[in-house]
């Protein structure tokens, strides 16, 4: 596996499978982890995992199994660094006519800002944010 420092921010979508128990995803990210690179994610994966986990039938059992991998994380957070990329961002794809949600802009200011790559399935939008690496899931 090809070296991306000590740390890869994952997705939420990549989440959402390992918790689905996807084994082709959760073997993709274990590989990370064999490699000694960390596994974070950001505060606003987070939301978007409690959020689901709340709107499910099973909202107890998604919650305890959210808490879980969420607990084996680094969970980063939006600093004023970050905010700003995210308003730069924001700006340069919307004066281009290639929005996307503020979500996604705001993960991939905070990768950006810490110099992670973002691991994610989602290559359609999140590649427009010029300067973020992406690692796309197979």
């Amino acid at each position: 596996m090809e070296t991306f420092g000590d740390r890869v921010i994952i997705d939420t979508d990549v989440l959402v499978d390992v918790l689905r128990g996807s084994e082709k995803v959760t073997k993709f990210v274990a590989g990370f982890e064999r490699e000694g690179v960390a596994l974070a994610t950001t505060v606003i994966n987070a939301f978007e995992l409690y959020y689901g986990a709340y709107k499910s039938k099973k909202k107890h059992q998604n919650l305890i199994a959210t808490k879980k991998l969420l607990e084996r994380m680094v969970v980063l957070k939006m600093t004023l660094k970050s905010a700003e990329e995210a308003g730069k961002i924001h700006v340069e794809l919307e004066s281009k006519g290639t929005p996307i949600g503020i979500r996604d802009v705001m993960i991939g200011a905070i990768a950006i800002s810490k110099g992670c790559p973002l691991v994610t399935r989602n290559t359609t939008h999140l590649q427009k944010i010029r300067g973020l690496n992406l690692i796309a899931v197979p």
